[in-house]
């Protein structure tokens, strides 16, 4: 038995009892990690914290079970929960992360790109489906999977797996970048609206054949966003 202090966000919340929560942490230290919150849902309980935040958490851990003793935001990424299109594509990150890292696995480098993506939805700087793009990209790529950018007529030409599509030179550039850009800098470049639906549309497509796993969010938000 241990107490562990660690800094992470909560990737995923539900109801367990009557005033209780189990959480699904991604920490820095510890990379992922299910918890339960005794009490979480009494109101002024010392353990409520947001989706949306960067928090400390103090973490008992017993006997083949860890027990949330406190949790004290860091950081909250505000914004997020009133726009519906960012709190969709907020929502997406989460559950790709989820979706994508297993219990055990080091997690720092993945924590780094979804709080910088968090950040970047909190500014007005990129529509939230660049935001999308280059965290979905970004993310894969922590795992070690990137799309190979080709050229032909002119156009680029990208293979996300089995699938390619053609890109224009400008948004391959873009998605160059991306690649070859780290977590802190990935958002620094401009993107037109033509640029944006591009990268969105090869971020889609590079997601659904390199995670194996369906994504309710990101089925919820369509083409929508563009």
């Amino acid at each position: 038995m241990a107490i562990i202090k660690d800094f992470g966000v909560v990737l995923r919340e539900y109801e367990a009892g009557e005033t209780d929560k189990k959480l699904v942490l991604l920490t820095r230290a510890h990379g992922k990690m299910t918890v339960f919150a005794r009490g979480a849902r009494r109101t002024g309980s010392k353990l409520a914290t947001g989706l949306f935040s960067y928090n400390e958490f103090v973490i008992f851990e017993g006997t083949g079970f860890y027990s949330l003793n406190a949790a004290q935001p860091v950081h909250v990424f505000d914004g997020i929960a009133e726009d519906y299109d960012k709190f969709c594509f907020a929502c997406c990150f989460l559950e790709m992360v989820d979706k994508m890292v297993l219990t055990g696995m080091d997690s720092a480098e993945i924590l780094n790109v979804l709080l910088y993506a968090l950040a970047e939805l909190t500014r007005a700087r990129h529509a939230p489906a660049t935001v999308f793009a280059v965290f979905a990209v970004k993310l894969l790529q922590t795992e070690g999977f990137a799309p190979l950018i080709g050229s032909a007529e002119g156009n680029a030409i990208v293979q996300t797996g089995e699938s390619a599509l053609t890109l224009s030179a400008l948004a391959a550039r873009s998605l160059t970048y991306i690649l070859e850009a780290n977590a802190k800098e990935m958002f620094a470049f401009r993107a037109s609206p033509d640029v944006t639906e591009q990268l969105y549309r090869a971020a889609r497509l590079f997601v659904a054949e390199n995670l194996d796993a369906r994504l309710k969010s990101l089925e919820m938000i369509g083409d929508l966003c563009l």
